[in-house]
């Protein structure tokens, strides 16, 4: 298992290889904070008798990685200048050789992304007889370091991330089976479990808060607008001319209080007659109407009506025949004494058409005089 993780409060124990005269050591760093003690090879307590304070520990101090080195005559710090986004892998490479000490991040060479120094002191080699530590340290570092007296302490606080790919001089560490761990996650479980929860890493988180502000923005500056436009829409169609209102707004405009006054403020209307007069009756008219007069002016309306028959039509109508256009006016002569009509049904009608029959109809008969004196109070 290549990788370990750890979340500020633990620490692994390793076997440590014998140091060589150059040491190369190379790891993966994936920090979830700015701070925190990714490797420390040192003592783990302080003997008088044998006072070995060779050191070296590797540490993030506000996400830049720092490289503390003591060969037992002076400590040395060297600081890498760029800055790594948290939860974003990268490898620190430590060479380690008798005149120099180089931090290289990345693999890159360029002067930006690789630090180097000299050590202190006539002493050129890492003599340390201690295991290695990942991610913090089992022992008090600031008690440590003021008994040996080191210029630079690391720090006491845990790292939080995974780490991963630890080679020592080409040889690559099983970081699964450590000799002794404390509040370690090998394999980095829980970290993968994180990852595949968000699924997104900080950039993109990035991305997406500062589209959301962008639509909020945009949203805010069309409501805005669209207030502005209703205002004078408003204005423009919701206006007062006497006392002619346009509601535009559901429920028949409660907010309109406003109203013409000058309606109210007119004056009194009085009328000239006294209240009541016209509604006297009317006195009728004596004057008989010329009937003659009237006639007359009919006949000459139709006379000029253009409309009319011309005048050369002439009718006849003082006679029946084929010659009249007007068709059979026979019915004129039904009220003769020629007796082509029956009129004995109406004596069937009841005492109301009595007088018809008697003037129609056959004589009455008895029968039906008695019938009649009878039922002629009904009448």
């Amino acid at each position: 298992m290549l990788g370990i993780g750890f979340y500020g409060s633990g620490y692994a124990l390793y076997p440590r290889k014998e140091t060589c005269n150059m040491t190369r050591i190379s790891v993966e760093l994936s920090p979830q904070q700015e701070d925190g003690l990714v490797m420390y090879i040192g003592p783990l307590n302080y003997n008088p008798r044998l006072p070995v304070q060779d050191f070296l520990a590797l540490e993030l101090v506000k996400g830049l990685p720092v490289l503390l080195l003591d060969y037992g005559s002076g400590t040395i710090r060297i600081e890498h200048r760029h800055r790594f986004p948290q939860g974003k892998p990268f490898t620190v490479e430590i060479v380690l050789q008798p005149q120099t000490i180089e931090m290289i991040v990345d693999n890159c060479k360029l002067s930006t992304c690789m630090s180097l120094d000299a050590p202190k002191g006539p002493n050129r080699f890492l003599n340390v007889n201690a295991p290695l530590q990942l991610g913090g340290a089992a022992v008090n570092l600031d008690y440590l370091g003021s008994l040996f007296n080191w210029t630079y302490v690391p720090q006491d606080k845990g790292f939080s991330g995974c780490l991963r790919n630890l080679t020592i001089n080409e040889r690559t560490y099983d970081l699964g089976l450590p000799s002794l761990a404390k509040n370690a996650d090998p394999g980095c479980q829980r970290s993968v479990a994180v990852a595949v929860s968000f699924g997104i890493d900080s950039y993109f988180l990035i991305a997406i808060i500062a589209c959301i502000v962008v639509l909020l923005i945009l949203l805010l500056a069309v409501v805005v607008h669209k207030k502005h436009q209703d205002g004078w829409h408003e204005k423009d169609m919701d206006d007062i001319r006497e006392t002619i209102i346009n509601y535009e707004e559901e429920g028949g405009g409660e907010r309109d209080a406003e109203y013409d006054l000058t309606v109210l403020q007119g004056p009194p209307i009085y009328l000239d007659k006294p209240y009541g007069s016209e509604l006297r009756q009317k006195e009728a008219n004596t004057e008989v109407p010329d009937i003659g007069a009237f006639l007359t002016d009919k006949k000459d309306a139709c006379d000029k009506d253009a409309d009319a028959y011309p005048i050369d039509d002439v009718r006849h109508y003082a006679y029946e025949g084929d010659g009249n256009s007007t068709g059979s006016l026979s019915s004129l002569a039904s009220c003769t004494d020629e007796g082509d009509l029956k009129f004995n049904y109406l004596s069937n009608f009841g005492p109301r058409f009595r007088k018809l029959a008697d003037m129609y109809g056959e004589e009455p008969s008895d029968t039906d005089s008695n019938v009649d004196d009878e039922e002629g109070w009904r009448i």
